[in-house]
Formats: C-alpha cells, structure tokens, sequence
C-alpha cells in the first residue's frame, strides 16, 4: 500500500436492537455490501466528508438490516491523482460497488478513470469541474456535488431579480471555470459584465479558494459588494469578517421538508454544522443503501442500473432528487447566503442566512442542459 495511505474500516449498524431480538444466527446471515470513500489527506475537507459518509452509513444500513443486508464502508485517503488511483483499486478489491469521493487535484479524474471499466462506481461529492460532465464524462460517475455552472446560475437568478445587474469580475486565471460560468449566467439573465474598474452593483469572485481571503478583506475594506459559489471560505468567517453573497448547495439553518430533522441529527452526532460537503457524502452513502434494499444492487452493474432508473431520493430538499440522464448530474435546489445583521445572531444562529432558495421546478434551468452537453458517454 502506498504510504501516507489510511484505510479504516467503518461497520455500523444502526438497527443493531432489531437484529439483537432476531439472535445471532440472522445477524451471521446477512449479506455485507461494501462501499469505498477516498478522503484527503488530514483536513476540515476530510472531517466533513468522513461525517457525512458515517451518517449515510448509520441511516442506510437501519433499513438495510431489517431486510438481510448490511453495508460496510471501507475508507482510503488520496492526496493526488496518482494515490487516488492506487486507492480506488485497493476499494475495487475490497469489493466496493461504488467509490465516493472527489476532493483534491486530479481525484475526481482518477476515480473516474477506474470506475469507468466497470469495476465499481464513482460517486462525486467534492469536485465541481465542468469536464467531468462534458468531456470526461462517463456512465459509470455520478455528481451529488453541483457544478461550476449550476452554483453560478442560482447566483446569476438571485443576482438579477434584484436588479443587480452589472457584474464585475475579480478574476485572477485561477479559477477560469467562474469566470467562463459567470459570462454566460450574464447573458442568459440579462447582467451586463463591466471592466473592473467600473462601477458595478457587485463584484464577482472568479478565484479559487487560496485567493479568496485577501479578496474579502479587500472587499470590506471597500464596502463593495461581492459575490462568490462554493461558501467554503465563508463558512469560516466570523460575525466581524462576514462579507459575501453566496450559492451554496447546503446550509445548517435550512429548516423545511425535514431539512431541520437532518441538520439536528447531524449536530448531535458531531457536535458540528452540516454543510455541502457532509450533505453530498450523506446523501451519496445513503442513497447506495436504498439501491441495496429497493432494487437488490449488491454489485456495480445492478447499482447502475438502480441510479440510471431515476430512482426518487429524499434528500430534505422539498423535491424528489434524480440523476440527469445527459451527465448523470444530480437535481437539486441550490440556496443563497448572505452576512445576517448583527443583533440577529445568537441562539444557534450563525453570521450568514438564507436569503435564496431555487424553486423546485427549476432545478433544470441550473448548469448545463440537455442541448448544450457535451457528455456523450454517459447514457446508453
């Protein structure tokens, strides 16, 4: 095994009462399936994927049990895309019909690349790369983490429904996706992109996450108003530093279609906020578990089929959650965040709120459609 790897084994089982009253010799009986996770090395990214993906594993196998099953979650850490590979095929040979995982440069590409033969699937719960729902796409992966696109097009909605409509961009190459993203969210909702040193109603952050820091303090400084996707940096700020609107993919405050049941039940167990990266390992997890159950998929092929049937997943969203079929992209609503007004905080409540939600029967209008993918390998 590649060294600096980490490999644990998570077994639980969240209906051990029920299999206890049944005795021993049902529990020996039940038929372990197993799922892989690549985490990144030590890291807040690694923690949160690693608490989802225990919590998808608990709320899975309570039902799993009482039907004869078992899930098992077999954990491996990659911090390039050389490790990642090596990793995803030590989780092939520990029999893991699916792979979920995607944090880190080249990840994603390289669980890609092994669950493309067919040897397992790849669940993506990090990346948010365009390519790999166009060019690099394939049958085999499927995307609970929301594209480039799909974040700055729920942006681009909020933006202009409330006449902010000249965007400047703070772009530096880092993040070129952003920026290609943010023009095109412009003209479909009808913003103008100006110079940077023009006035603008907000500032568009087209950076990656290294230079978002000094952008922000540049901002209040300023007393602009900027505008980033992702929130991972933001969701680090204080109430003094809270500066930003942002399309994020989960928040702990959401409360309605059971959202407030799940966020509690999370912060019970970890003693932390649900965010998007826990949300997308949870609902990863969780929906390969139903696959199990509702359609018997103990092996790559019968999971496979299981997603591509469209199946509905709850995933607290006020919607049934299904996979595209042109790029096997996840529906889902994506929300807006903004910095709350100081003397509301307190009582759980933390510096930003939810300002934007995508209503339901939009989810398509976010990212790329079915006429604009690029993606041919991933339908039949």
């Amino acid at each position: 095994m590649t060294r600096g790897f980490r490999r644990r084994a998570f077994l639980h089982t969240a209906a051990m009462g029920a299999t206890s009253l049944l005795g021993p010799g049902w529990a020996r009986a039940q038929e372990v399936v197993t799922l892989g996770l690549v985490l990144p090395p030590t890291s807040p990214m690694a923690t949160a994927l690693e608490q989802g993906a225990t919590l998808g594993l608990d709320e899975a196998n309570a039902l799993a049990t009482m039907f004869g099953r078992r899930l098992r979650l077999v954990t491996e850490t990659a911090a390039d895309a050389g490790t990642a590979t090596a990793a995803a095929r030590a989780l092939v040979t520990a029999g893991a019909i699916a792979i979920a995982g995607g944090a880190g440069r080249g990840v994603a590409e390289a669980l890609r690349d092994v669950a493309a033969s067919g040897s397992t699937l790849f669940l993506n719960v990090a990346a948010t790369d365009e390519t790999l729902r166009h060019e690099r796409c394939d049958r085999h992966a499927f995307h609970l983490a929301p594209s480039v696109t799909m974040l700055v097009d729920s942006l681009g909605q909020w933006l202009a429904a409330r006449q902010l409509r000249r965007w400047a961009l703070a772009a530096d190459g880092t993040a070129a996706e952003i920026e290609t993203a943010a023009r095109r969210a412009a003209g479909r909702y009808g913003a103008a992109v100006v110079g940077p040193d023009e006035a603008a109603d907000v500032r568009v952050l087209a950076l990656d996450e290294a230079g978002l820091p000094e952008a922000l303090a540049r901002a209040r400084g300023a007393g602009q108003v900027v505008a980033g996707v992702g929130g991972g940096v933001a969701s680090s700020l204080g109430l003094r530093e809270a500066v930003g609107i942002w399309a994020v993919a989960w928040h702990h405050e959401l409360e309605r279609f059971s959202a407030r049941e799940l966020n509690r039940r999370f912060r019970r167990r970890f003693g932390t906020p649900l965010d998007q990266v826990s949300w997308a390992a949870w609902a990863a997890v969780k929906l390969a578990g139903e696959g199990v159950v509702r359609a018997q998929a103990t092996s790559p092929p019968g999971l496979l089929a299981f997603l591509e049937s469209a199946p509905p997943f709850d995933g607290h969203k006020g919607t049934a959650l299904t996979f595209r079929a042109w790029d096997h992209q996840l529906r889902q609503p994506l929300y807006v965040v903004a910095p709350r007004k100081g003397q509301a905080i307190g009582g759980g409540r933390g510096p930003f709120e939810i300002v934007g939600e995508t209503p339901a029967a939009g989810v398509d209008a976010l990212g790329t459609g079915a006429s604009e993918s690029r993606c041919r390998q991933a339908t039949r």
